[in-house]
């Protein structure tokens, strides 16, 4: 297998194939917006334009993620269920560990999903809201211009997405849901994999 290269879970089916190479695709070109504030590579536009494409692009990547799990749920809810009903083969043990208090990678990448939700709620709050004190983005005008900044608020926005990203990517080569170029019969660390991860963050 060439190394970097992207692969997806049951490769045979080529509908799972476009659907998860399409949402992956979609978080990188949305992030490329929440970074550079461009649509297209090489369009030209303004600083208020590109800071304008920015926001818009922070839905998108929350809306790409979203898409992702919804992808990864089925396959990592299977996996987490079979090792609960082993360690918990009696309807004694199920009602005293219930699988939804179970810490395993489904209600953690659960946990991500109502994160994002809250991201989005935010985002949309802020700009329905009159005050700018919970703004992402704030218009500013001297006599020469009217121009937008940039708040901090963005800022940890763009940040946080970018662990949610990881977090979830890193769910997805545990699960093989994608491989980042590694063969089925390598060991591979918990450690390595959040590298491969972190890796993947860099190159969105």
């Amino acid at each position: 297998m060439e190394e970097g290269k992207l692969m997806v879970y049951n490769p045979a089916s080529e509908i799972a194939r476009e659907v998860t190479l399409d949402v992956i695709m979609r978080h990188r070109d949305a992030f490329r917006q929440v970074r550079e504030g461009r649509i297209k590579k090489d369009e030209q536009l303004s600083e208020n334009e590109k800071k304008l494409n920015k926001i818009k692009g922070l839905f998108l990547a929350i809306s790409a993620q979203r898409d992702m799990i919804n992808i990864s749920v089925p396959v990592i809810w299977f996996d987490c269920d079979h090792k609960w009903k082993k360690k918990n083969n009696t309807n004694e043990d199920k009602e005293k560990n219930p699988f939804e208090n179970e810490d395993n990678d489904y209600n953690k990448i659960l946990e991500t999903k109502e994160l994002l939700k809250l991201f989005e709620r935010d985002l949309i709050e802020a700009d329905e809201s009159e005050t700018e004190l919970d703004d992402y983005l704030i218009k500013q005008q001297t006599q020469e211009r009217i121009y937008y900044k940039l708040t901090t608020k963005y800022f940890d926005l763009v940040d946080a997405l970018e662990d949610t990203y990881k977090d979830i990517y890193f769910l997805m080569i545990k699960y093989k849901i994608v491989s980042a170029g590694i063969e089925e019969d390598d060991e591979i660390t918990y450690k390595e994999l959040e590298n491969l991860a972190i890796e993947k963050v860099q190159e969105a």
